[in-house]
């Protein structure tokens, strides 16, 4: 990309343990809205993982402010991660083409996807790519997550069926993968063209859906390793009319595709155009009904 420019810096010796065989590049983006607190507490959390990537990609999704840069020039420089590439955009583009941005840029065969206000277990990496190391016919490995306020209070853990059939069957009524617990073969994140912007705040569960259709595999692990942050504010921006309307366009690429039947693309249409245009209190309460699944 034109605005965009790349810098690494080789680190040794590591002081966290090697996985064998596979290369992992965690794969993050920040912006101006972010705190350098948040950020922060997310970079440790990979950072201080049992089994350390290989390599950081962080993308500046435009201009953020000094103590965001004081954090990133801090991880810069420490040796727990061997490599650590920072993708500086001139302007903010949005999640789906910044990740774009910072998959050019990943080297490894594993890519680690990570939030920039979340946290992971300790044990994340290392359970993902075990479970990869033993099952070589999935593509994405994900897990549960809870999620938590700023004062740290837990509200709700985010399960989800575990095998692969139970995930599809389970997405054509909702996205119940936890985005920043993926970790995705590299060349099958290529293969699908990464993420897209066509549907708004959509990206992750979009590229859900593309994965299932080019014949990905996945698997769940029936364990937190993500606490996810949230805010009432950001529950508020999943509603409203614009919000509305980008779904409906997801559903009928969802038909289009044949990921959709007819009745199937009609009911969960309605029900959504009815969740979305309700008030934010209702809304809220059915957020916390369907964060809890029955695994399968």
């Amino acid at each position: 990309m034109s605005s965009a420019f790349a810098y690494r810096l080789g680190r040794s010796p590591r002081t966290g343990r090697r996985h064998e065989a596979a290369t992992v590049s965690a794969l993050m983006s920040t912006y101006a809205g972010e705190s350098a607190k948040n950020l922060a507490e997310s970079l440790e959390s990979v950072y201080a993982q049992t089994v350390v990537p290989d390599q950081l990609v962080l993308v500046v999704d435009g201009p953020i402010d000094d103590s965001q840069h004081e954090i990133i020039a801090q991880y810069r420089m420490d040796r727990r991660i061997a490599e650590a590439t920072v993708v500086q955009l001139a302007s903010n583009v949005g999640l789906a083409r910044a990740l774009n941005a910072g998959l050019e840029r990943c080297t490894g065969q594993f890519v680690m996807r990570m939030d920039s206000d979340d946290r992971c277990d300790p044990s994340r990496l290392e359970l993902q790519i075990n479970y990869f190391k033993n099952h070589p016919e999935f593509d994405i490995v994900t897990s549960w997550c809870t999620e938590f306020f700023d004062d740290g209070t837990t509200t709700v853990l985010k399960s989800s069926p575990v095998g692969h059939d139970a995930v599809v069957r389970a997405l054509r009524w909702r996205n119940v993968l936890v985005h920043p617990s993926l970790l995705i073969r590299t060349e099958t994140l290529r293969g699908v063209g990464g993420y897209r912007s066509d549907f708004g705040l959509l990206e992750d569960y979009d590229l859900y859906i593309r994965l299932v259709l080019s014949g990905a595999k996945f698997h769940v692990i029936p364990k937190v390793l993500v606490q996810m942050r949230i805010s009432i504010s950001q529950r508020r921006r999943r509603g409203g009319l614009r919000y509305c309307m980008n779904e409906i366009m997801f559903r009928f690429f969802c038909f289009r595709t044949g990921f959709l039947s007819a009745k199937e693309f009609f009911l969960v249409t309605c029900f959504y155009a009815v969740f979305r245009l309700a008030g934010w209190v209702a809304r809220d309460r059915l957020y916390v009904l369907a964060r809890v699944s029955t695994p399968s």
